[in-house]
Order: structure tokens, then sequence, then C-alpha cells
């Protein structure tokens, strides 16, 4: 399944970098996430990894991602998160950051996830799409909200 969401944010992207990659209060803005806990002896850069609590549908699981893409944003440069999704959904996610004129950011959200228990699995995730991309959509939106209203 594939997931993408966009939104121009009036707000710089270190603020946005600096909200996602504030592990342990991701919760305040993914409503499905909670008990986020840093696994990794480094907090930033290639290889952290955090793991989490996940509930969509009913259904709770415990996520572990590992940061694969780590390109803070730089002057004239675009912003890249990429994570890879090892709990027993995989998958992987990539958000980009485009600084736009006035300290505006234009961040892109795309998720790539990979049903578990195969066919029955994939039936699944057909069925509960728009709610994956509902809950996407509502993420972006209180990130946004965050990143607006510090």
């Amino acid at each position: 399944m594939l997931v993408t969401v966009s939104a121009d944010i009036s707000a710089a992207p270190q603020r946005l970098w600096d909200l996602l990659t504030d592990w342990e209060n991701q919760g305040e803005w993914m409503r499905e996430a909670s008990d986020f806990e840093v696994t990794s002896p480094h907090r930033s850069g290639v290889g952290v990894t955090v793991a989490t609590t996940v509930r969509i549908a009913g259904i709770a699981t415990r996520d572990r991602i590992r940061v694969d893409v780590w390109e803070p944003p730089a002057e004239s440069a675009p912003a890249h998160l990429g994570i890879v999704h090892l709990g027993w959904g995989k998958g992987r996610g990539d958000i980009h950051l485009t600084e736009l004129p006035n300290a505006h950011t234009h961040l892109d959200w795309t998720e790539r996830l990979q049903p578990p228990l195969g066919l029955a699995g994939a039936a699944g995730m057909h069925l509960l799409a728009p709610l994956f991309v509902h809950t996407f959509r509502r993420d972006l939106a209180r990130l946004r909200s965050t990143a607006e209203h510090p």
C-alpha cells in the first residue's frame, strides 16, 4: 500500500525537522502511536532506532523503526528523513521538507506499507486503506497545527 500526503506549512524546515525527530513526543501529532522509546545508543543520524505502540482499527502492535536517511535542513537544500518499519508491519516512510519563501515549508510524506500475514493481510490492508489515508492526513494536520502554533 502506498499512502502520500503533502502540505504547505507556515513554519521553517528546521522547526518541522525538530518536531519530526523529537522521538518521544511524536505522539503529540501521531494520535495512533504512543509509548515511544529510543532503543539505539544515539538519538540522531542514520541508525537511530525507535520502538512505539501503534493502534489502528483496534489492532495494537509494537512497531520498530530504523532511520536510514538523515538529511537535515540546510541552506537551499531540501531535507529528507527516511525510516524503515521493522515491526509486524513492514515498509518504509519518507518525509521531504522543501523550504518556501517567508519561512514556510512544503512537506511531502510517503509511506510504503507491506501487509503482514500474506494474502489475508493484503486483503485486510486493502479494506483498511481509507482508514490509513485518513490517519496520515489527520497526523499531517496535527503536525501542521503543532508547527504553526507552538
